[in-house]
């Protein structure tokens, strides 16, 4: 028949074990601390008792406190009758014993020259020590002490202790399993409760336990992820939808020309050349598209390049002012800028994100409207305006503007050309260069883009 070992794999199983593994050990440290600590004391108070003993024997041979007693005279043992538990010998210079309190068996050699205390096989400490006078030993005193009621003591002692840890170890492990157990219950709501979320539906959140501990700081962290992922999934939705939007059309208006074309455009000019017009600016509208959306996929999985170095932004705002010029040389744009202004910075990202900004008002900005846009060096900063008496942003959408494919109703029409990812790379660009955007806009009346950047970054 074969046995499994019982693996503990619940993480309350765990604390319990390393709870009563450590709750045992302190017991054994602590027994052996007690255990060693009466025992040092018995000894100590021994010792302390035979060396009365032997001060108080010794003086009475040679009779310091009154008249000298014959070592023969039993009245030099007689302390011992009182207490069986010391045995007191003496014996004559030779080492022949001559008295003896008869208590219990001691060792009958006594002619040692060693005054050290020993501890005999039978638990019995010894001391051995010569009397003299005037530099001749007159006699040789043992006081012995039996230690084996005081060793009894902790023989008893430790096993009571040994049944105390066990029965403490025993009710530390069921305590600490069911404390465990209790403190465990939020992390298994956590589970069921994010064994619920599916990603069909994540709208169910963890119930966040009203104390200020690490459980509850880990519900409120998991549910604050559940917030970004349902926001990630909602932005992912809307911006597949959008972006297959904006693609179905083109692809759509060349494929009915496609169609066209294989029907008429074979034995007319006309028609064909028509349907070659249309395949083309879709076709370009198409990568258009697409470049702008690979640029926010690499933004998004940080794989899109930032090579910042030094250069002069009133030198890229005069060529800006030159491009703008010839793309646009019916609108009022007026430029302001100082030259030099040195800048750590991307140099083709801040061109583009500029550019980005300018078309948008060039678009939505009337030929007699006015343009300006304002590069100021402020300390630390550059901060970068662009105003125009454009047809503004509602304040519904204004907080919208950023977001992928996002267009206003009244810029939705295709003559724009707009994507709705321009502002959306604008931001991305600001923030790469941890900068900031404002942009405030009155229906109607127009709009103003303030961007600020670090000189140094």
């Amino acid at each position: 028949m074969k046995f499994k070992w019982i693996r503990p794999t619940k993480l309350s199983w765990k604390i319990a074990g390393t709870f009563v593994l450590l709750f045992s050990l302190v017991l054994v440290v602590l027994g052996v601390v007690v255990f060693f600590g009466v025992k040092y004391y018995l000894d100590n108070q021994a010792t302390q008792r035979m060396e009365e003993i032997s001060r108080a024997t010794t003086e009475t041979i040679l009779g310091i406190n009154g008249d000298k007693t014959s070592i023969y005279d039993k009245e030099i043992v007689s302390g011992a009758d009182q207490d069986i538990t010391i045995n007191i010998k003496i014996a004559d210079p030779s080492g022949t014993v001559v008295n003896n309190s008869d208590n219990f068996v001691t060792p009958d050699n006594m002619d040692s020259n060693s005054t050290d205390i020993f501890e005999t096989s039978d638990e019995v400490l010894v001391k051995n020590f010569p009397v003299e006078k005037d530099g001749k030993i007159i006699a040789r005193v043992q006081i012995a002490q039996n230690m084996k009621v005081s060793y009894g003591f902790l023989e008893t002692l430790l096993k009571w202790m040994a049944i105390s840890d066990a029965l403490g170890i025993a009710i530390s492990f069921l305590v600490g399993w069911m404390v465990s157990k209790n403190m465990l219950k939020p992390i298994n709501k956590i589970m069921s409760a994010a064994s619920e979320i599916e990603s069909s539906d994540l709208s169910n959140r963890i119930e966040v336990p009203l104390s200020d501990d690490e459980l509850s700081q880990l519900s409120t962290t998991f549910n604050e992820m559940l917030d970004r992922i349902e926001d990630s999934f909602i932005n992912q939705g809307r911006f597949t939808a959008d972006a297959s939007h904006e693609l179905r059309t083109p692809l759509t208006v060349i494929q009915g020309y496609v169609g066209m074309l294989d029907r008429w455009g074979k034995f007319d000019e006309k028609i064909l050349q028509e349907s070659i017009d249309a395949i083309q600016s879709e076709t370009y509208n198409m990568i258009y598209i697409m470049e702008r959306l690979l640029f926010l996929a690499r933004g998004d999985n940080r794989s899109q390049i930032v090579e910042k170095e030094e250069f002069n932004v009133g030198e890229m705002m005069g060529e800006l002012e030159k491009e703008t010029r010839l793309l646009a040389p019916e609108n009022n744009i007026a430029f302001q800028f100082e030259d030099p202004m040195p800048m750590h910075a991307d140099k083709k990202l801040i061109k583009q994100m500029l550019r980005a900004i300018l078309d948008n008002s060039i678009k939505y900005t009337p030929k007699e409207g006015r343009i300006e846009l304002i590069c100021e060096n402020k300390k630390d900063h550059l901060v970068f305006t662009l105003r125009d008496t454009g047809m503004g942003i509602p304040q519904e959408d204004q907080e919208h503007i950023f977001e992928r494919f996002y267009r206003v109703d009244k810029a939705r029409e295709r003559r724009t050309g707009g994507s709705g990812l321009g502002l959306s790379i604008v931001q991305w660009i600001v923030q790469a260069h941890e900068g900031q955007i404002e942009i405030e806009s009155i229906e109607g009346k127009g709009t103003a883009v303030t961007i600020i950047i670090p000189v140094l970054q």
